[in-house]
């Protein structure tokens, strides 16, 4: 063994400040073909933008992966808590950069191992981008267990180990890394345009733009409020969500619409059918989201409903809803997701514990006795023709829509 371990154990904190990097992984991005420029292009933007904040990091863009480099020990943590979330990464690497040799690349693992006390199994997996390094994959991954085994105590080969200490060998630089942080995968924001994601103060709708964003599309939000009716900590409550799920705008910077309601339910309040009134009120959601979606360049709309989860969300329900917009393109990414799945996603987006304060929305607050859970269209027309003030009066309430928007 070099002297070389000798001295790089002795300084194990300059070395580990030195090398340390953030490898990520692009995942499908790179089976794109002639998009996957666009793709990757994109999300190196989305990445760096994300990690502003951070005023000193180097970005390095490869092939198949971008590089960050030069943050403290300090800084570590928060960055991986940012970079986790960020759509179109597969795979975050915390890894240990060394010069392709060797007796380099061994003693670097070793110092590593005993910096940070790993002990129990192990098993070495090696990489060989490039073939003229003078071991092969096996061979290499042999060397290096035996000699960790000959320096380290409390350590055993296996081969359904504790740790997997993963070696990838090139050129010039290799890598060595002893974990893998599962991204969040899916396509960078922005890649497939702009929604407008109807978004309550429940479970359902955050859940669904946290999709929606995954599947890199911007998300921008309208939420239907009914004063005196609903207090004002249910806009408070929809601004928290937004900023939970777009990482207060490092994922994406959203516009957030208010949509004062009340003057709309006031006059649904006279229908005589009043098992209807749901169904009524949806679909004049749809209509002002709609006008605010092609306002503001958007492809369609986006919904938290769920296939059969309460009245407005049964097959009759949303065909008789979705008919006030005709053809416009209305996203529905829980469709086929029970509750619980929904709570368990709304648990990883850490968006669960905020939605279930008790602060009641219009669609809370509105809902019939009896919902009418088979509505069709001819009905709804005629009940929209009854209430002949209903679109002036909505056009008067799209013109009055706030809009909040982060600097």
């Amino acid at each position: 063994m070099s002297i070389y371990f000798v001295i790089n154990h002795l300084n194990m904190e300059i070395y580990h400040n030195k090398h340390m990097l953030i490898i990520i992984k692009y995942g499908e991005l790179v089976l794109k073909g002639e998009n996957r420029n666009n793709f990757s292009n994109r999300l190196f933007k989305n990445i760096k933008f994300a990690l502003k904040e951070f005023q000193n990091l180097e970005f390095l863009k490869c092939y198949d992966n971008c590089q960050i480099n030069n943050f403290s020990d300090n800084q570590y943590q928060n960055i991986i808590n940012i970079i986790k979330f960020i759509p179109g990464i597969n795979l975050i690497i915390p890894a240990y950069e060394i010069e392709t040799k060797k007796d380099a690349i061994v003693d670097a693992i070793i110092s590593k191992i005993i910096d940070r006390e790993i002990v129990d199994t192990f098993k070495i997996e090696t990489k060989r981008k490039w073939k003229q390094f003078e071991y092969d994959s096996m061979e290499f991954s042999k060397l290096v267990g035996s000699c960790i085994l000959e320096h380290v105590k409390n350590l055993n080969v296996s081969m359904k180990p504790k740790h997997i200490i993963n070696i990838e060998i090139d050129k010039v630089k290799s890598f060595f890394y002893f974990e893998k942080i599962n991204g969040i995968g899916g396509f960078p924001v922005g890649i497939n345009g702009r929604v407008l994601m109807l978004i309550s103060g429940g479970i359902d709708s955050p859940v669904a733009s946290a999709l929606m964003l995954k599947k890199g599309i911007h998300v921008d939000f309208i939420t239907f409020l009914t004063p005196p009716h609903t207090s004002d900590k249910v806009l408070t409550k929809v601004k928290n969500l937004i900023k939970i799920v777009t990482l207060d705008g490092k994922i994406c910077q959203s516009k957030l619409y208010t949509c004062n309601f009340t003057p709309l339910q006031t006059e649904m309040a006279h229908m005589k059918n009043k098992a209807y009134q749901i169904t009524i009120m949806r679909r004049y959601f749809y209509r002002i989201a709609k006008e605010i979606a092609i306002r503001n360049n958007c492809i369609g709309i986006a919904t938290g409903e769920s296939l059969g989860q309460v009245a407005s969300q049964t097959p009759e329900s949303m065909q008789t809803i979705q008919n006030a917009i005709g053809d416009f393109l209305v996203f529905k990414p829980l469709m086929c997701y029970d509750k619980n799945e929904i709570i368990s996603l709304a648990r990883v987006y850490s968006t669960y514990e905020t939605s279930i304060l008790p602060f009641e929305d219009c669609c809370t607050l509105f809902v019939p006795e009896h919902p009418v859970t088979k509505p069709n269209v001819k009905s709804a027309l005629e009940i929209e023709n009854d209430l002949f003030l209903l679109d002036g009066i909505c056009k008067s309430v799209i013109e009055n829509i706030k809009v909040y928007e982060k600097k």
